[in-house]
């Protein structure tokens, strides 16, 4: 079992799902660099094992899911949300892992606060992002 977090002052915790160990690492050091706390699921089951025993307490759900169709990772996102007991209120994010160039850089809002973000080449949207949806504390 895999838990990556990082304590930095009561930061916002994020629930990372991806399957690729490279991939899953390179966006967990990404999101501790921002300032979010980070647990990591290893792949669907693990998720739902975590969400299930409580283990996954987080503001967002993100999933990165390698060679699955965006409508399998939102529903194991809304799976994991609804199985933690997450208000309807906790973002989920899914990031493709294939798209085409007319979508790069750009973020979908499919549903209540469910998104589609299609990485691109600009650094810092995703933490652009993650900052509307995770805004600092009052």
């Amino acid at each position: 079992m895999e838990v990556m977090t990082n304590d930095n002052g009561g930061g916002r915790t994020i629930f990372l799902i991806g399957e690729d160990d490279e991939t899953r690492g390179l966006l967990a050091r990404n999101l501790r660099s921002y300032g979010y706390r980070v647990v990591a699921a290893l792949d669907g089951e693990d998720a739902l094992d975590r969400a299930g025993g409580g283990v996954a307490r987080a503001d967002l759900i993100l999933v990165d899911l390698v060679g699955k169709p965006v409508e399998d990772a939102l529903d194991l996102g809304r799976r994991v949300r609804v199985h933690a007991k997450y208000d309807g209120h906790t973002p989920l994010v899914v990031m493709p892992e294939k798209y085409g160039k007319d979508v790069e850089g750009t973020e979908v809002n499919v549903e209540g606060n469910d998104w589609v973000f299609y990485l691109g080449e600009e650094p810092g949207q995703l933490r652009e992002l993650l900052s509307r949806l995770l805004p600092s504390p009052a």
